[in-house]
């Protein structure tokens, strides 16, 4: 009995332990089934997908804006800044010493006084009591003259009766009809009228007057200040002129009309201060040495009316001594030459043309003048090519393109492009 109890206890663990093995199988078998059937379907959907057409690309026409090239005579532009300087500037002395009782009421720094008005007034009794006593001393000499042509006609009667056509020496003649003591006193009346003469000019002195239209740069003395002759009163400069100090290199001095004479006109300048104020002005004159930094050549504007008083805009600013400004002077003239963009030019030589089969040409150009936003071209250039004026990333010869748009001629004449030669 027990062995039979052993014997089925043995069977019935070999049953379980090969159930066991049985569901580890199945366990095993399931993934692989699932990942079997995923690739099978994955497989049927690429075999059964519509298949997409293959179509060659088209290659893409750049476009490209041009202008009409048009060769005319063309007005050279010189740009540079220049320093704003007083056309006359001086020192105020006075001529004769005392106390200043008197002062103008625009006698201050900065103040504006008009030719022929008094400046300052310095105490004149002194040189009123001077001048007194100067006409006395004239009528005193007056007097003596009278007296003494009265002694002449005596004199000369008492030679006729007592010299009874005696023979005389010339110095006999002369003390007999007293001339050394006429001389003495027309001399004496001609003393008196030039010190006469010279306490009146004194006198004229105490009053101080502008030599011109100026503002006042400095004042050095107030109402009750002693002063002396040669001492210096105030500094003045005129405003009825002002000049720009403009540095040129030395080759752009044969571009522009520089005056030899004063009589000659010099070309014709736009002067810049700052934002849209504009002043109008010609070169003046040369200057005979070169700066000594830089070594450039300096250039006198004349710029009349440079505080604005003809004009009618009374919000206008003046210039300012000392300001730095920008000038644009007119140039000579050049003939045929072709204005382009700046942006027209690559690698500093050649422009890019659209011929008439539309395909980019390449054509090397002489650059002889620069602007600040176009060049003047002189050779290179026909008068009707097409310029490219759109940047392109890698043009190259032959390529077709396509003109999206042709602006009509530029003006070569200088009416539409004042804001290009003269931008601010």
């Amino acid at each position: 009995m027990e062995k039979e109890s052993n014997g089925n206890i043995t069977e019935n663990s070999g049953k379980e332990k090969a159930a066991v093995r049985n569901r580890s199988k199945a366990y095993f078998l399931i993934p692989l089934a699932i990942v079997a059937i995923g690739v099978v379907a994955a497989f049927l959907i690429i075999k059964t997908a519509p298949q997409p057409r293959k179509i060659t690309p088209q290659k893409a026409v750049p476009q490209v804006r041009v202008e009409v090239v048009r060769l005319a005579k063309e007005n050279v532009t010189l740009a540079a800044m220049g320093t704003v300087v007083p056309a006359r500037r001086l020192e105020l002395k006075a001529r004769v010493g005392g106390e200043v009782v008197g002062i103008h009421p625009e006698f201050v720094e900065g103040g504006l006084i008009h030719q022929g008005e008094v400046i300052l007034t310095i105490d004149p009794a002194d040189y009123e009591l001077a001048v007194a006593q100067k006409k006395s001393r004239v009528a005193e000499a007056h007097y003596a003259l009278k007296l003494e042509l009265g002694h002449q006609e005596v004199a000369k009667r008492e030679w006729e009766l007592l010299g009874g056509g005696k023979p005389a020496s010339e110095l006999d003649l002369e003390l007999a009809l007293r001339k050394p003591h006429l001389d003495k006193a027309r001399a004496e009346v001609a003393a008196a009228e030039a010190e006469l003469k010279q306490a009146r000019l004194d006198l004229a002195r105490t009053r101080i007057t502008a030599p011109f239209n100026g503002i006042v740069l400095a004042k050095n003395v107030e109402k009750g200040t002693q002063v002396g002759t040669q001492e210096i009163l105030a500094e003045l400069a005129g405003t009825d002129e002002y000049w720009v100090q403009v540095s040129l290199p030395v080759d752009r001095l044969g571009w522009f009309n520089v005056p030899r004479t004063n009589g000659e006109n010099g070309a014709s300048v736009r002067i810049f201060p700052d934002g849209n104020q504009e002043f109008h002005g010609r070169v003046l004159k040369l200057l005979g040495d070169l700066e000594e930094e830089g070594r450039m050549a300096r250039v006198l504007v004349t710029v009349p009316d440079p505080f604005g008083r003809s004009s009618k805009d009374k919000s206008r600013r003046p210039l300012l001594i000392g300001q730095y400004v920008r000038v644009r002077i007119a140039g000579k003239e050049m003939e045929n030459a072709a204005r382009i963009p700046r942006s027209a030019l690559r690698e500093g030589k050649q422009v890019w043309l659209v011929g008439e089969d539309g395909k980019l040409r390449a054509r090397e150009v002489v650059v002889a003048w620069r602007e600040e936003e176009s060049l003047l071209v002189r050779e290179g250039l026909n008068d009707g090519d097409r310029l490219v004026i759109t940047e392109m990333a890698a043009p190259e010869e032959g390529m077709l393109v396509q003109v999206v748009s042709e602006p009509a001629a530029r003006i070569s004449s200088g009416q539409a492009r004042s804001g290009d030669r003269y931008g601010s």
